[in-house]
């Protein structure tokens, strides 16, 4: 055997003996001191998520050491796509959210910045595309370039079903049903399990007030996930069953201490309060939710609009356009919550200043 070929051997099994190291290890960087920043990260984000009841104060270390992962690593392209979606995790309205990192409009520029570091790296990640595509469409309310993002998010990987639900769900927003269909039926074909694409095609026949199909996919999704008793809770609203609402959020979370600690659910619970006919216990909520520093307008804006008090209804939703900016308003022309004021200017008007089908 000559030299040339015994050294190939050797580097062919270097290469291969670090490939395998990488699969047992999740070494997701070459640089030891970026990846051992990268591996506590994840650690705070599991202890730390606000959705999952964890503190904030746990998930702004995961920032930290994410920063300092990609600055160990410069070229460290998971790290970048992490510390995007840590920093959207912020944008959950527990108690004093805004005194983290603010509310979308301030968490948007940073998390464009990781991910745009993440593409310059890497033009071919299916997951930086996917990010940057919910926050088109979420929170910039560019609906064509959210698809844009998350073709090429499929692109690059056909194989993830969030991303086919998303491009459906967008699809939806401007009107396009029927192809919207075809692409969350691939979706539901790819992963019919799958969280993400259970709440969208939900969200996709409540849009089209078909409760009961709505229904069957919330239904799906995991009993132990707050998504599953929030949307079956504003599915029963919408469908006149109010009080079956209330009984699903106060028998998920009795001591209100987890899913009911968020504003938004909080809003919710006094939505359907409201429409089961107990009014004081939902003022008391709606008064909660702004002792806490929580509010969530658009959902607080229901609440307003079902009590008959447009002024205050209204007043919430200008600042949700204006200054919260949240992912909230792409539920504004399809939200059966809003059919006593559709004839009223001032909805039109914010109607207006959205991307949907005129």
């Amino acid at each position: 055997m000559n030299l040339k070929l015994i050294i190939l051997i050797v580097v062919l099994l270097a290469k291969t003996s670090i490939c395998n190291a990488q699969g047992t290890t999740q070494v997701y960087s070459q640089n030891k001191e970026a990846n051992s920043y990268y591996a506590k990260a994840l650690h705070y984000i599991e202890i730390g998520t606000p959705s999952k009841g964890g503190s904030p104060d746990s998930l702004q270390i995961a920032v930290q050491y994410l920063q300092k992962a990609v600055k160990a690593d410069p070229n460290f392209v998971n790290a970048y796509i992490e510390l995007c979606r840590t920093y959207w995790k912020f944008n959950f309205s527990f108690p004093n959210y805004i005194k983290y990192y603010g509310n979308a409009p301030s968490i948007l520029p940073k998390a464009k910045i990781a991910i745009s570091k993440a593409l310059r790296i890497d033009s071919a990640s299916s997951h930086a595309y996917s990010e940057l595509g919910r926050m088109n469409l979420f929170y910039e309310y560019k609906f064509d370039e959210a698809l844009k993002n998350f073709a090429k998010a499929i692109k690059y990987d056909s194989t993830n079903a969030a991303n086919y639900a998303y491009y459906g769900e967008t699809l939806a927003l401007q009107g396009k049903w029927d192809e919207a269909q075809q692409w969350l039926g691939k979706a539901n074909k790819i992963s019919p399990n799958d969280a993400s694409v259970l709440v969208t095609t939900g969200w996709y026949y409540h849009w089209q007030r078909k409760y009961d199909t709505a229904e069957q996919y919330f239904n799906k999704i995991n009993p132990e996930s707050w998504a599953r008793a929030f949307y079956l809770c504003l599915n029963d609203i919408a469908k006149g069953k109010a009080a079956q609402g209330v009984e699903i959020l106060k028998s998920f979370d009795p001591s209100g201490n987890g899913i009911l600690a968020n504003g938004g659910t909080k809003a919710l619970l006094a939505y359907a309060l409201i429409k089961s006919g107990q009014i004081d216990e939902a003022r008391k909520l709606l008064k909660k939710t702004e002792e806490l520093n929580q509010v969530v307008n658009y959902r607080s804006a229901i609440c307003y609009v079902a009590l008959g008090e447009y002024d205050k209804a209204f007043e919430l939703l200008n600042n949700e356009l204006n200054e919260q900016h949240d992912n909230w308003l792409i539920w504004l022309k399809y939200d059966n919550a809003w059919d006593a004021v559709h004839n009223d200017k001032r909805y039109k008007e914010v109607l207006k200043k959205m991307p949907f089908d005129k």
